[in-house]
């Protein structure tokens, strides 16, 4: 992995929530997951919009993606 020192202004309420809700242990991480995140969750669009034409949410796969949040590490 190539690593980049960047300088941000960051809410930090924000951070701390995202921090919080991933279980990450540093601010570093933090973002990291919440990057990966999104190119996952960009993904998952992808296929579902390819597999039905529409994105689709059932309650079902909400429950089960929010049982999941706290179990990623």
């Amino acid at each position: 992995m190539h690593i980049k020192r960047k300088s941000h202004n960051l809410d930090a309420h924000l951070l701390r929530r995202a921090q919080r809700v991933l279980g990450a242990a540093t601010e570093t991480d933090t973002i990291h997951q919440a990057l990966h995140a999104v190119l996952v969750g960009e993904q998952l669009i992808a296929a579902l919009e390819s597999v039905s034409g529409q994105v689709e949410f059932r309650p079902e796969f909400l429950k089960r993606m929010r049982s999941q949040r706290g179990r990623r590490r």
